[in-house]
C-alpha cells in the first residue's frame, strides 16, 4: 500500500480558508485515483511536535560526546524519532501552506528541521558531500498567495521571488527527492475582480495534479 504524508500549514479554519479549499480539491481527486492508498495528514500549525529547541540541541551536543539522556531528554528523541520515522516511511508527500512574506510558515520550517536528520534521511560522504536516503520517493507543493509570483494568473514570473519553494525543493533534494512539482493559487488579492476566475482555474489545475500524482 502506498502510504502518502501531506504536511499542512495553515491556522485558519476550512470555512474561510482558500488553502484549505484549494487542498481539497486535491485530495478528493487523488483519494479518487487512489482509493488503496494510505493517506496520513498532519497540520503543523495546530500541532508543531518537537520544535528544535534547547532540549534537541542539548540531545545532539550529548551524542557528539557520548554523554547520556536524561528522562525528558530520553521521551523527547523517541517521541520526535517517531515523526522521522513515519517521514521516512512514506511514498509520497504533499506539502501544503499559504505563502508567508515569500517563504514558508514557521511551523513547516520547524517541521523540515526535525525531519533532516542524519542518518535517516540524509548524511555525508567522506567526501563531505550530502547524500539524500530518500531516493525514489515524490513530493508536491500546493500553495496559495496573493500575489501572482509564477504567472499562472496571467503576470509576469516572478517566481525567484518564491523563497518557500526553492528552500523546500532544495532540502527534499538533500534528502533524494528529486520528483518534485508545484501547483499554485495566486493572484486573488493582485487581481480581486478576476479571484473567482482566478480560483475556478487552481481548483482544476489543483484536481488533475491530485489524479496524476
Amino acid at each position: 500500500m502506498t502510504k502518502v504524508l501531506v504536511i499542512y500549514a495553515h491556522p485558519e479554519t476550512k470555512t474561510y480558508s482558500t488553502t484549505d479549499k484549494f487542498y481539497q480539491q486535491f485530495i478528493t481527486a487523488y483519494r479518487t485515483a487512489h482509493p488503496e492508498d494510505e493517506v496520513i495528514e498532519h497540520n503543523v500549525s495546530e500541532y508543531m511536535p518537537f520544535p528544535l529547541d534547547k532540549i534537541a540541541v542539548a540531545i545532539y551536543n550529548k551524542a557528539l560526546v557520548n554523554q547520556p539522556l536524561n528522562p525528558d531528554e530520553e521521551r523527547f528523541k523517541a517521541s520526535r524519532q517517531a515523526w522521522i520515522d513515519e517521514f521516512v516511511a512514506a511514498d509520497k508527500y504533499v506539502f501544503v501552506n499559504p505563502m508567508y512574506n515569500l517563504f514558508v510558515p514557521t511551523e513547516m520550517k520547524s517541521y523540515l528541521d526535525m525531519v533532516m536528520q542524519i542518518p535517516d534521511t540524509f548524511h555525508y560522504t567522506k567526501e563531505g558531500t550530502m547524500a539524500g536516503a530518500l531516493a525514489g520517493k515524490k513530493a508536491i507543493h500546493l500553495q496559495t498567495s496573493g500575489g501572482d509570483y509564477h504567472g499562472t494568473a496571467g503576470g509576469p514570473d516572478m517566481s525567484q521571488l518564491d523563497l518557500g519553494h526553492q528552500y523546500l525543493q532544495a532540502v527534499l533534494h538533500v534528502m533524494g527527492i528529486t520528483d518534485f512539482t508545484g501547483v499554485y493559487a495566486e493572484g486573488m488579492d493582485h487581481d480581486p475582480a478576476n479571484a473567482p476566475d482566478i480560483m475556478a482555474k487552481a481548483f482544476g489545475r489543483a484536481e488533475e495534479a491530485g489524479r496524476n500524482f
